[in-house]
Formats: C-alpha cells, structure tokens, sequence
C-alpha cells in the first residue's frame, strides 16, 4: 500500500507510477487550434469563464459552482487517476446544471478497483495507474456516466494554449512529478499554492523528489485531494509533464461549446483515424 503525505486537511496518496512516455500517435491540441480567433472569442463573450477559471464562472443558477471538497478516494488510496476525472465530471455537472452527473469516493474506487485491482479491504494493488490508460478507457468504456469523445496534449508551457484547453475541456487534466518543496508550500490562509522556491529547488527536492500525481486544472486553480490549489507558471513549466484536453459527450455535445476558430471536425476524423490504426 502507499504510504501517504499528510497535507493540512488530511491524507494525501499520490498514484501516477511513472512519468510520461510520449507517443507518436498522440493527437496535439495545436493542430486544431486557430488561436487567434479563439482568444478573440473567449475575450468578447460572456458564455467564457472568469479568467479562463471554471470555479468562478456562474452555473446556471446564476451562483459560481459549490466547491468539490471530496478528494474522491484519493485520501485512501492512490487512484488520482480516477479523482481527476471525477472533479472535471463534477465541475461539468455543475456547469451544464445536470444534477445527475455527481461522483463520489465509492464511485472513483470501485473505478480504481475494475481498471487496477485495487482490494479496498486490504490495499493490495494500491500501484497507481497511468493517465493515458485511463483516457482510453474513458472513451472505450466511459466513466462515472460520461464517455470521452477525444483527447489531445496541450503544451503546458503555452500559456494561451492552456487557456484555451480549459476553456473548451472544462478543465484540462495534468500529469506532474511533485517536488517534495510542494508538501509544505502553502498561502497565508493555509491553503496549497506550489511554486519555485527563490533560487530554484533545493537539491534533492526538485520535481520528481515526491511523486507523479494527476491533477484536475479547471483554470487557474486545480483540485486535487478536494483541495483548491494554485500553482505558478513556472512551477507548471518545471513540474508538469503531460496536459490534456479532454472532449467529453456530455460537455462538447450537450452545451453545443464548439466555436468556430477551433477545427473539431478535422479532431474527429484524426481520432477515428488513430483507432482504426
């Protein structure tokens, strides 16, 4: 079983194995993007969230979403994996106003145990998963009532780019090797806000020193472990190894949230295309 970090609000397991391995298969999201024209959308429409941040953006109700302080099973045991998608899969239910679409802890670990073989009674097979792996089972089998129509990378370190992502996506979801530094980083009010320590990173706490992790970004803060977080530009450049969009059925078809300037046709074609590969 992992041994957990004990954070401000309690447990926290990691449960991404290992880094990414990129393949040459992989769709990347700046193909499909005329970004000019979508920045010039997202800046004239109401129908964009507050500074490209979901948490902020009104629901349906006119309110900004209630926050998702469920780590979802990641306080137990490592299924990041799983809680990453289930936070986008909350946020998404609160965006559309779809009160069907909720996921909780027992959700997210009976998840982990079909696709890993997790026992929740014993924690055996407590080993994590890998993101890629999840993605294809999100659009082959679906998770927590929603089905991934396509997924691309996004270049993390194009600031634009992620913007956008999470625009289009409702979120983005991230891979990351955690630096040990990010354990006890925190704002005044005790909440996590990682950053590059003046100087860089001591050595031996560098990312990577703590462990791979999957994060929800729903703009410019993330949820992980049910915790609001904020990291920097360049803690993102350093520490994130793979973003992606993630086109689910009950986001892209549902909203009708697909503006001109971004080439979902062409993205659809090259995903069948990859399948049938």
């Amino acid at each position: 079983m992992m041994t957990p970090h004990i954070g401000p609000n309690g447990p926290r397991f990691l449960g991404r194995p290992e880094p990414f391995k990129p393949d040459h298969r992989d769709l990347l999201l700046k193909n499909y993007l005329d970004k000019p024209r979508l920045l010039e959308v997202v800046l004239t429409t109401s129908d964009a969230p507050m500074n490209c941040d979901w948490s902020a953006f009104p629901t349906p109700s006119g309110k900004p979403p209630t926050p998702d302080t469920d780590p979802l099973g990641n306080s137990t045991a490592g299924d990041c994996v799983l809680a990453g998608p289930g936070h986008m899969v909350n946020m998404i239910g609160k965006q559309t106003g779809n009160d069907a679409l909720v996921v909780t802890a027992k959700m997210a670990l009976a998840a982990y145990t079909k696709y890993t073989g997790y026992d929740p009674a014993t924690g055996e097979n407590d080993n994590g998963w890998i993101i890629r792996d999840m993605l294809k089972a999100w659009q082959q089998d679906g998770l927590y009532g929603t089905k991934a129509i396509a997924y691309a990378l996004v270049d993390h370190t194009d600031r634009d780019e992620v913007a956008l992502a999470n625009w289009l996506g409702c979120g983005t979801i991230g891979g990351y090797a955690l630096p040990i530094t990010a354990q006890s980083q925190v704002d005044a009010k005790g909440r996590p806000q990682w950053f590059v320590p003046f100087g860089g990173f001591p050595a031996g706490k560098g990312p990577g020193t703590w462990g791979g992790h999957c994060i929800y970004k729903h703009g410019d803060t993330s949820n992980t472990w049910g915790e609001s977080l904020v990291t920097t530009q360049e803690w993102d450049n350093a520490c994130c190894d793979e973003l992606w969009l993630v086109a689910v059925d009950c986001w892209q078809i549902a909203t009708g949230r697909i503006p001109s300037g971004f080439a979902w046709g062409d993205f659809l074609r090259d995903v069948q295309a990859r399948q049938q590969a």
